[in-house]
């Protein structure tokens, strides 16, 4: 049995559909009619890279911001915000920098924030006890020593050992044996 087109019930659905409202994901099943009626182009070949789907996501969503803003190049590689819009590409890391005020919205409408968390490595973590990983005890032991905070440094470099001896990795941090 056909799936049913979730806008006219009528025709069968041959369009999956999914946009972000209110951060949260919204998936619809549509007839290629009500699709277009959406706005959606069908036209579309199914060979969609990853590129044109980027693409196609930044175009409306950044349009306005780019009125906005202005026509912004890319100092190292050239490129203007309009070849980012047209390839779902950029074109170097600087891209990153000199477009962050378009990205900016468009990573917000896309992924519902601007922010990563990311995962953390097993061996910099705290086997997931849900304590501080060992770059935060690092960061804490710099400032205690900054701070000649001596003995609070020989609390956290006692911990980031044991941290250390049960991921089984030894960090290079350079320090000398007592």
């Amino acid at each position: 049995m056909a799936i049913r087109c979730k806008i006219c019930g009528v025709r069968p659905a041959t369009i999956h559909y999914t946009e972000i409202v209110n951060n949260k994901m919204v998936s619809f099943d549509l007839c290629v009619e009500c699709a277009e009626e959406k706005g959606i182009d069908v036209q579309k070949s199914s060979s969609y890279g990853l590129g044109d789907l980027v693409a196609e996501l930044i175009d409306g969503t950044v349009q306005d911001e780019t009125a906005k803003i202005g026509r912004v190049r890319c100092p190292e590689c050239g490129y203007d915000f309009s070849d980012f819009r047209n390839i779902g590409r950029l074109g170097c890391p600087e891209c990153y920098r000199s477009f962050e005020a378009q990205l900016q919205p468009l990573l917000r409408h896309i992924h519902g924030g601007t922010l990563h968390g990311g995962k953390t490595p097993v061996r910099i973590s705290d086997s997931g006890a849900g304590g501080p990983s060992v770059l935060q005890l690092k960061d804490e032991l710099a400032k205690a020593v900054k701070s000649e905070n001596y003995e609070r440094a020989a609390e956290l470099r006692d911990e980031i050992r044991n941290l250390e001896s049960r991921s089984g990795h030894k960090s290079g941090s350079g320090g000398t044996k007592e």
